[in-house]
């Protein structure tokens, strides 16, 4: 895809500021999530990215990459650039067995951390992923495993998913906001569409396949989490109503993720 204008500023601030202060130690730079799926909402979308280093940094290269980073930030503190410096022998394995890596999240620079290092990032990397900087990833360098997405999918509508949609039916309708429609909504519905469609999807494409599978009663849920994602400056159709809103996302977000565990693993 061509990437946007703003997410390439970003990006290029990035390997400016990690060449002047560290020469050479970024060989690529990968970005995954919805950008890999020709998806980018200004405002609303993050910058998900993967590093591939020369070599474990030292000490001193931390410090510049952390330094980068905080230069990113400074001018550029939307949208959010997320992700992880791994050496390529990280990639060639489960991400299970990659060490704690230094990582970025909302722009925060963590030394050591286990921030997106997961399955789902890396077959986002091998099978949807748009190069920056460095060579293209070829096939096989990046670690897939259908069985343990899957799992691991799996695990999350579990340990994530379920306490998230226990505190939505606990929390008053009203105090939902658009963004927990979206976050909600086409979160479940983007583990859902893995698990039985067997295939990766962006979040809008995963609101879009909640319109079809799910059927009418949830339709009007699904079309503002896509409103607040895609175009928030258009009047919801919930505006007379923000505990229907509430409810009706506390009640999909619970139905989806019981949809989604019956499928198998």
């Amino acid at each position: 895809m061509r990437i946007p204008q703003d997410v390439a500023l970003v990006t290029d601030a990035l390997l400016r500021s990690a060449d002047k202060k560290a020469p050479g130690l970024i060989d690529g730079l990968y970005l995954h999530g919805s950008l890999g799926f020709g998806e980018y909402f200004p405002g609303a979308s993050d910058v998900d990215f993967v590093a591939v280093l020369s070599a474990r940094p030292d000490e001193q290269q931390l410090a510049s990459l952390e330094a980068a980073h905080r230069d990113v930030k400074a001018a550029f503190p939307r949208p959010h650039l997320d992700g992880v410096h791994v050496v390529d022998a990280d990639l060639r394995k489960p991400p299970d067995e990659c060490p704690d890596v230094p990582c970025v999240l909302e722009g925060n620079f963590h030394s050591s951390a286990r921030i997106s290092v997961n399955p789902v990032t890396w077959h986002e990397l091998a099978w949807h992923c748009v190069t920056v900087h460095g060579p293209s990833l070829a096939d096989g360098q990046v670690w897939t495993d259908h069985a343990a997405l899957r799992s691991f999918t799996y695990a999350n509508l579990t340990s994530y998913w379920t306490p998230v949609a226990a505190r939505l039916r606990a929390a008053p309708p009203e105090a939902i906001t658009p963004d927990d429609v979206a976050w909600c909504v086409l979160g479940v519905s983007r583990l859902h569409h893995l698990l039985a469609a067997r295939s990766m999807t962006s979040k809008s494409g995963a609101g879009r396949y909640a319109s079809t599978v799910f059927g009418q009663r949830w339709r009007p849920i699904v079309v503002e989490a896509l409103r607040a994602r895609e175009s928030p400056e258009q009047p919801s159709a919930y505006a007379d109503d923000l505990v229907a809103r509430g409810r009706d996302t506390a009640a999909f977000t619970t139905m989806a993720i019981e949809s989604g565990l019956a499928c198998l693993p």
